[in-house]
């Protein structure tokens, strides 16, 4: 039985065992209970109020905006950065992530129904927002703050909890289909791209077209004492290239003095090849490159942009189900499962080619079969070598007589198209439960769930660096009788010994002046893949009760003390299977295999301590701990205080204090050593690497801090995409993170202004002993002004000083624990409420979020100067735009004509590059064109028409003005940059126009 079908089959199974006990159930119904919980506790009470500020997102706002993507909702709220989705490409994990204050995906913990999610995958661990149906959220609370106490580890920087309507009854189907359109009239990319040959977008485009699809059924059972709701969906996005906008059809660099113009600029891998002449061979040029089948002095920069995905395209279905019955009032059986299938392609441009015929070393035959007389003049030649070739008596291939040491082609293949990352994720989750009264004043939850994520990556484009040396070292075949007698083949099809011969091996021109050949194209490429499994094993019971029916209640209080407590067991297991290509490449990518478990035990309790008195009209204390054994040897302890203050009816001050915890994943362990490129900040002379160049940016003093050589000096190649070698891996002697989080605030429902609710709240959020690694562009900044043998240390320069053109040259970033990252600022949330006559409603709502403080201590032993503030910056130290202020308010209008129409409006001010900064750690060189990463700000109109009591219509579009997105040209690959810009913080591609359909029956 295939996976779908195994899935099948548990549902029916648990859905008959869920609902078999009515036959011997009371025939009455139980009271419905009063009392509630809010998201951030587990004890129910008639009086609830958060101690921690909450941001509802309701379910209208998903269908009033068409969203498909519950992470496209999710990033427009202030509190949230982006972080991977649908936009990635280069990289890409295939998931869709939350980030909560910008402290990372790995620091936010995401629920369903309050049970957490799984891993969201082998290679990435952060919850994947696309196992939820976004057509079943009756709800999504984001609470902000350490909610470590109550949930356990990863709730750093709060929590985001998707309700799931549980009670559905009906069908209801939906159809959505929307479709982004753009106007390309950026004038200053229009000129940069004639001026460069390069091909302009229409324009006005069309694309990225994203159709799905839902049903739901549910039904209530016995009088409405149990409920089944089943649902499936189908959801369909196509790609969108970064050809097709302007502003992204070239990778942008910078021109001028001071870096104040725009350039197109691109890799120094390019089409046709560039040659570095990496071992200083005499009489050759440092960089040379093909020209038409000749050799010319200096290299060809290559546009890679418009191969690249803005919109990856994806495929995803889901079904699921979840019950209820109410047995009696002590045995309340549910269940929830959901299957997801998600397939999604991530696309770059065609791979790069490093080598020649002795692989990294570089070097070519001087009597290369494929070399043009000028070719061999200009490279052997000029060096004093000959282009003779050694032959036996038999017409057998010994060797060159003389070869061109050092010399390394870089080129594109553009022969065997894009890479391709085919990415496929099968999810699946069950969790079985029950509830109800235990024993007096007390109730129980108890339940188990485990989820299970397969994962399969498919990567195509790159090539074999070994066969790649064996195509490129061709020979003229001069054994008698042969059928390519005369002809150019593979040395090692030509020599003497049969013993490395390689039928398949077929010469690859790359020094002509045309394509290379299809057949020894596909020589070359390799397709490998990788397999993977991460699942979770979650047990909780957990009791709550209230003591106010024993008695035990404060004198001065209406309400009686409420508790909670319980016990967790959590396990997390993780399976990476890289296949033998992988494994076996220059730099093996290695598999990974681990689990961490927890044992914990966990206690709440909520003190009423006065109501209704003079200027005490509600006064309650709350805290939480929990304890926790890990494992991989170390426990922790977390807690939480908090107190609830309303002065008035009208007014309620709140705080709290949390110590949070986030316990190293299994990706953080056990991964093994593996290479990645990440970008370097750009220079003011255009250059990358400060020490690269004829006239390097850093003296030789500094340079040779960081492993260069006096020769060296002055003969560094730089990369012009700005991308170089990183050593990553995991460390299993990694020790949890901790965390402190302050909150402060009050929330302010006037009584004379019936419909309105303010909240304001301060946030302060420290974590320490951060996982991660030293960022590459701080070792280097610290190596150069200071010449600290740690920070000197991370810096490996290979043959030639090179940190790209070589494996031996990288920079070292090796998990550990590092400093502390600390967050400060304010959320303000208005919302209201008012008629308008026989106009119908009107609700705003306003929810903004100051950002007062962004620090990163990047070592624990950092001090003073080390120390640096990204509020209000960008780029360099401080990655993705950390703006100061952002605010997204909502105006719905629901007239009574069955007409709804919502005006939405997101803000986000500017930022300035990192380097603009008087802070010394940040302070430096900056190309002019990235000072300011301009304003935004955006309109997106809604309407919705209820046709009859069974149909409604909807349309609408977000970005209603087609603003373009802030042009840089250092976004990050490893920060959220693709295309000249950070979409998904920005919006990317334009406008998005909608349309939806719904048909209910009730």
């Amino acid at each position: 039985m295939n996976k779908q079908g195994k899935f099948a089959a548990l549902a029916t199974t648990s859905i008959y065992a869920a609902l078999a006990g009515p036959a011997v159930a009371q025939n009455s119904a139980a009271p419905a209970i009063e009392e509630v919980v809010v998201t951030g506790s587990r004890i129910r009470s008639p009086n609830a109020e958060s101690v921690s500020p909450i941001t509802t997102v309701g379910a209208e706002e998903f269908q009033a905006r068409g969203v498909m993507r519950a992470e496209d909702l999710v990033n427009a709220l202030p509190q949230v950065f982006a972080a991977q989705g649908s936009s990635a490409s280069n990289e890409a994990t295939g998931t869709a992530q939350v980030d909560l204050r910008g402290l990372s995906p790995e620091r936010t913990l995401v629920l369903v129904n309050g049970r957490r999610l799984p891993y969201g995958s082998p290679k990435s661990v952060p919850s994947d927002l696309n196992q939820i149906p976004t057509d079943l959220i009756q709800n999504v609370e984001v609470l902000t703050g350490g909610a470590s106490a109550v949930y356990g580890s990863d709730a750093i920087a709060g929590v985001v909890n998707f309700k799931l309507i549980d009670d559905f009854e009906g069908i209801k189907f939906t159809v959505n289909q929307s479709t982004a359109q753009h106007g390309n009239d950026n004038s200053t990319m229009e000129r940069l791209l004639d001026e460069n040959g390069f091909a302009k977008p229409d324009s006005t485009v069309w694309d990225g077209h994203s159709q799905d699809y839902s049903l739901v059924m549910g039904t209530n059972v016995d009088d409405g004492r149990g409920n089944i709701t089943v649902y499936a969906t189908y959801r369909e996005v196509d790609a969108i290239l970064q050809s097709d906008r302007d502003y992204s059809s070239c990778a942008l660099a910078t021109a001028g003095e001071r870096g104040e113009q725009y350039a197109c600029g691109g890799s120094g891998y390019s089409y046709p090849a560039n040659m570095s002449n990496t071992l200083g061979l005499n009489g050759v040029p440092t960089a040379f490159g093909v020209n038409n089948g000749e050799f010319v002095e200096g290299n060809t920069v290559f546009n890679y942009a418009p191969f690249n995905y803005y919109q990856r395209p994806d495929k995803r279905y889901t079904f699921g189900a979840l019950a209820n019955y109410k047995i009696n009032d002590h045995v309340n059986p549910y269940m929830e499962m959901s299957f997801m299938d998600d397939r999604s392609t991530a696309q770059i441009a065609p791979g790069t080619v490093q080598g020649g015929i002795y692989g990294d070393l570089g070097g070519l035959n001087c009597d290369n079969a494929l070399l043009s007389d000028q070719q061999k003049d200009f490279l052997c030649g000029a060096a004093g070598l000959s282009s003779g070739s050694i032959y036996d008596d038999a017409g057998n291939y010994v060797g060159p007589e003389d070869v061109a040491e050092g010399i390394l082609v870089r080129r594109r293949n553009l022969e065997g198209g894009p890479r391709q990352d085919e990415l496929r994720h099968e999810s699946f989750r069950v969790v079985l439960g029950t509830d109800g009264k235990l024993a007096g004043a007390f109730n129980y939850d108890l339940f188990a769930s485990y989820a299970n994520v397969s994962y399969t990556s498919r990567f195509t484009g790159d090539a074999n660096r070994f066969r790649l040396a064996n195509a490129l070292n061709a020979v003229i075949d001069q054994r008698p009788g042969s059928s390519t007698f005369g002809q150019p083949v593979c040395s090692i099809n030509a020599d003497a010994s049969a013993l490395n011969d390689d039928a398949g091996c077929l010469p690859l021109d790359y020094f002509g002046a045309d394509f290379a050949s299809p057949e020894a194209t596909a020589y070359v490429l390799e397709n490998k893949g990788i397999t993977g499994d991460t699942s979770m094993k979650n047990l909780v019971f957990s009791v709550n009760g209230d003591l106010g029916e024993y008695g035990i209640k404060s004198p001065w209080a209406d309400y009686g003390v409420g508790v909670a407590g319980g016990y967790e067991y959590r396990e997390n297991t993780l399976d990476y299977r890289p296949d033998e290509i992988y494994a076996t490449a220059v730099t093996p990518e290695l598999p990974i295999s681990g689990d961490v478990s927890v044992n914990e035990v966990f206690a709440e309790v909520n003190v009423p301590l006065i109501d209704g008195v003079t200027m005490i009209d509600m006064l309650s204390l709350e805290g939480a701990y929990r304890y926790s054994d890990y494992s991989s040897g170390f426990t922790t302890d977390t807690f939480k205080l908090g107190l609830n203050w309303a002065p008035v009816s009208d007014l309620r001050l709140r705080g709290s204090f949390q110590r949070a915890v986030r316990a190293p994943n299994v990706i953080e362990l056990f991964s093994s050593q593996q290479k990645f490129e990440v970008d370097l900040t750009q220079l003011p002379n255009g250059s990358f690497d400060p020490c690269s160049g004829a006239n390097p940016w850093a003296s030789l003093e500094q340079c040779m801090r960081t492993g260069v050589t006096a020769a060296q000096y002055g003969n560094i190649q730089d990369n012009p995409a700005g991308q170089f070698n990183t050593l990553v891996g995991g460390n299993q002697d990694l020790n949890p993170e901790t965390a402190n989080t302050y909150s402060f605030g009050l929330v302010y429902s006037p009584e004379m202004i019936p419909g309105l609710t303010v909240s304001v709240d301060y946030f302060d959020i420290e974590v320490e002993d951060l996982v991660g690694s030293v960022n590459p562009n701080l070792a280097m900044n610290n190596c150069l002004e200071t010449g600290d043998s740690y920070f000197c240390g991370l810096i490996n320069r290979g043959q030639g000083g090179s940190l790209f053109l070589f494996d031996d040259g990288y920079f070292e970033r090796f998990n550990i624990n590092t400093g502390s990252l600390e967050t400060k600022g304010f959320d303000l949330t208005v919302d209201y409420g008012f008629d308008v006559g026989n106009l119908g409603d009107v609700s705003v709502n306003f929810v903004g979020t100051l950002l007062d403080e962004f620090t990163s201590t990047p070592l624990p032993n950092s001090t003073g100067d080390e120390i640096y503030d990204c509020t209000g910056l960008y780029g360099g130290l401080c990655g993705r735009p950390r703006p100061e202020w952002r605010h997204k308010m909502r105006a719905n209008w629901v007239t009574p004509w069955d007409l709804s129409v919502a005006l939405t409006w997101r803000y986000i001010s500017s930022v300035d590059i990192a380097q603009t900064s008087s802070q010394p750690a940040l302070s430096g060189s900056f190309a002019a064109v990235n000072k300011t990463l301009d304003e935004r700000n955006y309109l997106d109109l809604s309407a919705g028409y209820m046709v009859n009591d069974n149909i409604t219509l909807r349309a609408g579009i977000n970005n209603l003005l087609d603003r373009d997105p802030p042009l840089t040209t250092t976004a990050a690959i490893e920060d959220g940059g693709n295309g000249n810009t950070y979409p998904q913080f920005y919006d990317a591609v334009g406008r998005t126009i909608f349309m939806s359909l719904t048909f209910e029956l009730f």
